[in-house]
């Protein structure tokens, strides 16, 4: 029987959603994927994970180490003996920094596998120097092919090297059901069942670390109260922590509309859905964003979508005409975040149901089975040349 092995840091819902897909269409195939997670936790990500009896193996390979405290020649070594272990006939590889991606690169490059490199990196997400883009080169170059999030990617990854027509859409999705299912049956147990506010509400979700821009996105709510009035504003939901979170609660508490802003917490799926099922809209302000998958989230479950132009996910979410499934903003204008705000809650609420029916239409194009659909072909595209083709062009969909 044929394998694959892929690679993560540590499977979340978003991992094990894209590994059941892709491993229930590799079956039918007659082909076994194996899934390697570095370590079993990640303090960046405090995600809990239901392990169910898999279509897939499921090999951690440090399962009660922190990721943060493994040191990168433990990484690298770990995967390249699993991988030597139970050789696979191809690798996925996420990324091109990690220890563990570089090893099992070269473990792939030595036995002549066919490489996917996983990338959702766009060329706006940093300030770029001359001589790290080099060394990206380089690695980029040893890949057989690609998956990636969206158009933006797809052109960096060309920028560094890889041919268009090695280069496969699909690599950012969520458990676009799951969601749904959640959000559908908080909506049947009603508003009240919930801890929520009674009034309409913007709803984030994000991590509480600087590039998330979430002090733009306080202040850009006082002044939509301030030129809005208290008759029919709505309220302000952050779901989430991390470092940040003393700093943003200070700066609500310096705000006249704080008992107006709610931040619940880090929230396990089946617990955020409920934000979702009923937020009038969501907002995502960013100014550094590879994708965004709480803007999947959200879309599946119905919402309007307000999106940071940074965002990898803004092209493919928000499509032009901008008002289709929401708005798109620069998060570094104030006024611009501010006036989209406004424009969503001065629309009647058949116009933003309309709205959040097209955003889960849109996204309903870029679930786990697209994922899986995305890797199986990168790879079939991996196995049609021995070396990466330089001079190759045109983009597959």
């Amino acid at each position: 029987m044929r394998s694959l092995a892929i690679s993560f840091t540590n499977f979340g819902p978003y991992h094990l959603a894209r590994l059941r897909a892709l491993a229930e269409t590799l079956e039918e195939q007659g082909t076994r994927l194996i899934a390697y997670e570095t370590a079993g936790t990640e303090a960046r990500y405090p995600w809990m994970t239901e392990r169910k009896d898999e279509p897939f193996d499921w090999v951690t390979l440090f399962p009660n180490t922190p990721l943060e405290t493994l040191s990168s020649r433990d990484c690298a070594q770990a995967i390249t003996s699993a991988l030597s272990a139970d050789p696979p006939d191809a690798v996925a590889i996420v990324g091109y920094a990690r220890p563990e991606s570089h090893a099992a690169l070269k473990w792939a490059e030595r036995r002549d596998r066919p490489r996917i490199l996983l990338s959702e990196s766009q060329e706006i997400d940093h300030p770029r120097v001359w001589w790290k883009e080099a060394i990206k080169r380089q690695r980029v170059m040893r890949y057989s092919a690609g998956l990636v999030g969206g158009p933006r990617h797809r052109d960096y990854l060309v920028k560094l090297g890889m041919p268009a027509s090695r280069i496969v859409l699909g690599y950012n999705a969520v458990d676009n059901e799951r969601f749904t299912a959640l959000a559908d049956q908080a909506r049947e147990l009603g508003r009240q069942s919930f801890a929520i506010p009674s009034r309409p509400f913007f709803l984030a979700v994000s991590r509480f670390v600087t590039e998330k821009n979430l002090h733009s996105l306080i202040e850009a709510y006082s002044q939509y109260r301030d030129r809005s009035g208290d008759s029919s504003t709505w309220d302000l939901v952050i779901c989430g922590g991390g470092p940040c979170q003393a700093d943003l609660e200070q700066s609500i508490n310096a705000t006249p509309y704080a008992s107006s802003i709610h931040l619940p917490g880090f929230l396990q799926d089946h617990a955020l859905a409920p934000f979702y099922a009923f937020a009038s809209a969501f907002v995502h302000p960013s100014v550094m964003e590879p994708w965004g998958l709480v803007a999947n989230e959200a879309a599946t479950c119905g919402v309007p979508l307000l999106i940071s132009d940074r965002a990898g996910c803004v092209e493919t979410l928000v499509p032009e005409p901008f008002g289709t499934t929401g708005f798109r903003f620069d998060p570094h204008n104030l006024d611009q975040l501010t006036d989209c705000l406004i424009r969503v809650t001065a629309l009647d609420e058949s116009e933003r149901a309309a709205m959040g029916e097209r955003a889960a239409q849109v996204v309903s194009y870029w679930g786990p089975d697209r994922f899986a659909r995305g890797l199986i072909d990168a790879w079939e595209l991996a196995e049609s040349i021995k070396k990466p083709n330089r001079s190759a062009s045109g983009v597959h969909q």
